[in-house]
């Protein structure tokens, strides 16, 4: 009995602190129980500080995206046990356009979360609002540690100036889903795609079937050519524009080289890296596999939908790609729609323009949500400690275990790359690659208008690229402060 009351009494002063607390940086609604001194793992409301009154805890609030709370809650909990006095808040967000905006407007006004996600590609535009790793205290990590422990793409994103600005939790990076009954049924050299584009160029011509149905396509062989209905158009583009040895900004990084510039394969690879992706949706190529009318079905799943109803062979995606697929099906099952069996997705590496027993490198396109600190925290120390132990081999290992991400460090990859399903993403971990990128929003809707440019007939692939050429020289120069901030773009 004295138990209940004391409950009772416990969680109405904490749904009434509230009315006595001002010092909450945020309004928002209360869990309906909450035990004083634990962590909150809310998808509504980022803080909870009215549950501390009292305990005397320092409280850490932690944003992360798209990730679900579950895939820390463990890793909170033991950072909570070495760390009696700090407790750790937890918000998830999904719509990461609206989650850049409010962590940049709340850091604006001195508020927001210590710790939180970003994507790679924000940390050329926002690392000045970051909090760097401090080197005037004892710590786990330095630059020079980094680069021992991580993934070179993360050592290139996160180390500026020899200080470190954030931790990776993985490095995702696309491959290729495949419909592993289709390979068995139609190709007969191959129980898998090629390694090589050449070869996957081939097994696309081969598993093509056109037909007079409004997709125009029986089967497609390969997702790939548009970027109106493809999820990672522009990331698929980027890692073609890396193999092809594409050289994105001059020596000063002032202006963009892509479209004019020289590379691996000779003068102008970025043009020859478009056309590569373009020539799926073309129907002059013998390739042509995709088109405007395929995804007509479900549109807003784009090209998951024909893959889950077996329409498309390949698609290219990252690991939480699988899930969607799965959930997908799970979909098509329960409306009695048309629907292939999970056990036939298969999961193999990025193809490259040359062997492995030629090519001097490999590339596939590094995409992740690494864990920084907002420069306006008032507790940098404690801040810190949460992100070191967050990417720490042991925290990771229970991370990739719920989220299936691919390691972001160096002495965890062996064991990963073995497993049957998800191994591919561990093994390209250590040559994904990323480039610098000056603003993400607009880099993605130039080269997604360039892309489009060439399906419609626009413009040919070098035209296209010289236009996209000339913006994103427009917005490096803008974000470099060397014309004018409200110069039009022309995005």
């Amino acid at each position: 009995m004295k138990k209940n009351t004391i409950r009772i009494i416990a969680v109405l002063l904490i749904l009434m602190a509230p009315l006595f607390l001002s010092g909450c940086k945020k309004k928002c609604p209360k869990p309906t129980e909450n035990i004083p001194g634990t962590s909150t793992f809310r998808d509504d409301c980022p803080y909870e500080e009215a549950t501390t009154a009292g305990t005397g805890q320092k409280v850490l609030d932690l944003w992360i995206i798209y990730d679900n709370t579950d895939a820390f809650r463990e890793q909170v909990q033991a950072f909570q046990s070495n760390f009696p006095g700090v407790r750790v808040n937890v918000k998830k967000f999904t719509n990461l356009p609206e989650y850049e905006d409010l962590v940049i407007s709340e850091i604006a006004e001195g508020e927001g979360p210590d710790v939180f996600m970003v994507h790679n590609s924000w940390m050329p535009k926002h690392f000045k609002k970051l909090y760097p790793l401090p080197l005037d205290q004892p710590i786990v990590m330095n630059a020079e540690l980094f680069r021992q422990t991580f993934f070179q793409a993360a050592a290139n994103d996160l180390i500026i100036d020899e200080q470190v600005y954030g931790m990776p939790l993985s490095i995702d990076n696309l491959a290729v889903f495949y419909n592993k009954q289709h390979f068995k049924d139609l190709i007969a050299t191959s129980d898998k795609p090629g390694a090589l584009w050449e070869e996957i160029k081939e097994q696309t011509t081969e598993l093509t079937k056109r037909d007079n149905s409004p997709e125009r396509f029986a089967l497609s062989g390969m997702a790939l050519g548009r970027a109106d209905n493809i999820s990672s158009a522009v990331d698929i583009l980027y890692a073609l524009m890396l193999e092809y040895g594409v050289q994105f900004y001059d020596e000063k990084e002032e202006r963009a080289t892509f479209a004019t510039g020289g590379g691996l394969t000779g003068d102008n690879p970025g043009v020859q890296a478009l056309e590569l992706f373009t020539s799926f949706g073309l129907p002059s190529y013998r390739n042509y596999s995709w088109n405007e009318y395929i995804t007509g079905y479900s549109p807003a799943e784009k090209e998951i939908n024909p893959f889950v109803r077996g329409k498309v062979s390949m698609i290219i995606g990252y690991p939480y790609l699988y899930g969607e697929i799965q959930t997908a099906i799970q979909e098509q099952q329960k409306s009695g729609g048309q629907h292939i069996d999970i056990e036939n997705v298969g999961i193999t590496s990025f193809p490259q323009l040359v062997s492995g027993t030629e090519a001097t490198k490999r590339d596939t396109y590094a995409s992740y949500f690494p864990l920084v600190v907002a420069r306006t925290t008032d507790m940098p120390a404690e801040a810190w400690s949460l992100v070191q132990f967050l990417t720490s081999s042991d925290a990771l290992q229970t991370y990739h275990k719920i989220t299936n991400r691919p390691t972001s460090r160096k002495d965890m990859v062996s064991e990963q790359q073995t497993e049957p399903l998800f191994g591919t993403f561990a093994f390209q971990a250590p040559f994904a690659k990323s480039f610098k990128i000056y603003d993400d929003a607009a880099y993605r809707k130039v080269f997604t208008d360039a892309i489009q440019d060439v399906m419609k007939n626009v413009s040919s692939a070098q035209q296209a690229l010289t236009a996209a050429q000339q913006k994103i020289t427009c917005v490096v120069q803008k974000e470099k402060e060397l014309i004018d901030i409200g110069t039009d773009c022309g995005i």
